[in-house]
């Protein structure tokens, strides 16, 4: 399972992957997407390659700002995909075509395409309640408020 928190400024994970790619350049533009089954919220943000798999090792090394992890705590559907530019087909993207600012020959998005690794993840540090505990002096009373 991997690990991330919302309160670190760099995260620093490591993914095993199954098959690797030669291609010069395959791994250097990264894509995390991810989903938690709770409330279904989901997103995708941008992994910084740290260790590209070879042929002795297959371990994918990654890292990314805190500050785009998920936003609440909790466990989430965590997958890695190359992240490619995917050119727009007319009557066929999501994007309308005015918003593009480039020439319509231009036009596209980056979008995830291959899958590389997928497994659970842990996301901390982000809402977890602070807790506080009043004990009156005059009584065996304790009063805990939750701020959060």
């Amino acid at each position: 399972m991997l690990q991330f928190n919302k309160s670190l400024a760099t995260n620093t994970n490591a993914a095993y992957i199954d098959t690797f790619n030669t291609s010069s350049g395959y791994y250097d533009d990264l894509v995390a997407v991810y989903s938690q089954s709770y409330d279904n919220s989901n997103g995708t943000f941008r992994l910084s390659l740290t260790s590209a798999p070879t042929q002795y090792n297959n371990w994918l090394v990654f890292s990314n700002s805190g500050s785009l992890v998920p936003s609440y705590t909790g466990q989430y559907d965590f997958d890695i995909y190359t992240n490619d530019f995917v050119p727009a087909i007319w009557d066929q993207v999501a994007t309308a075509w005015d918003s593009y600012d480039e020439i319509w020959n231009d036009a596209g998005d980056e979008q995830p395409v291959d899958l590389l690794y997928s497994d659970r993840a842990w996301v901390s540090g982000s809402n977890e309640s602070s807790i506080t505990t009043y004990i009156s002096a005059n009584e065996n009373g304790t009063y805990t408020t939750y701020n959060g």
